[in-house]
């Protein structure tokens, strides 16, 4: 891998900012100074940015709790949940299962490609589970709707888990994350909801994440969704 591209992945920093670092003679690979940026390094070498020796970072996860008025988008032109998130790979991420702008809590931003696939893709069957403030309560009727599959428009909706939690507030848990699904879903039952909150996908949950507030997940955590995603 070139110097520069190994430093930038590191680093998190533009390759043209680690071009200049780099022909400053800050970089060093073996004990030894090196100015050309398109020097190659190996898994063997060691590399050191003025004497701090630099590794790469493998893959990361971000869970988010995502206020309203923010995008899971990477356009400057609105605020983005990128701009929440102070890490040093933040450019490098991505995000895993979008909420709408309207739509607040969980949201995991990642650079592992694989494991967003598998995360959004119906067919692994992954919960995704919404606290929902409505101005109505449940009906036994919209329950059994919901068990069996909504239809709407020219779809069906997957079967789906919905119940009471208290006047106002109900749960909904789907395995699908179609359009506007949830939005839809509320619609099609005939309840009005105030406000959508995603509290949980697979295990990994909102919990006591403040509004905005973020957390790298550990690999105990890390390794009890993948082994969801993938059994």
């Amino acid at each position: 891998m070139r110097l520069d591209r190994f430093l930038s992945n590191a680093r998190g920093i533009g390759r043209r900012q680690i071009k200049k670092i780099i022909r400053k003679g800050s970089v060093a690979v073996n004990n030894r100074v090196v100015k050309d940026p398109s020097f190659t390094v190996g898994n063997e070498d060691e590399v050191r940015l003025n004497g701090e020796l630099i590794t790469l970072k493998g893959k990361i996860y971000i869970a988010l709790n995502k206020p309203s008025g923010y995008t899971c988008t990477t356009s400057d032109r609105e605020p983005s949940v990128l701009n929440l998130v102070d890490h040093p790979y933040v450019s490098k991420l991505h995000i895993a299962g979008r909420l709408d702008k309207d739509v607040e809590g969980l949201v995991i931003l990642t650079n592992d490609g694989n494991f967003t696939h598998r995360l959004i893709s119906p067919k692994y069957h992954v919960e995704k589970e919404y606290h929902i403030e409505v101005e109505q309560n449940l009906t036994k009727e919209m329950i059994e709707r919901a068990a069996a599959g909504i239809k709407f428009s020219n779809y069906t909706f997957r079967p789906a888990t919905v119940k009471q939690l208290e006047r106002g507030l109900i749960s909904l848990i789907i395995t699908e994350g179609k359009y506007h699904q949830v939005k839809n879903m509320m619609r099609a039952l005939g309840l009005d909801y105030l406000k959508i909150t995603r509290v949980r996908i697979g295990p990994i949950r909102l919990g006591n994440l403040r509004r905005s507030q973020w957390k790298e997940l550990t690999e105990e955590q890390v390794s009890h969704l993948l082994e969801t995603i993938f059994d």
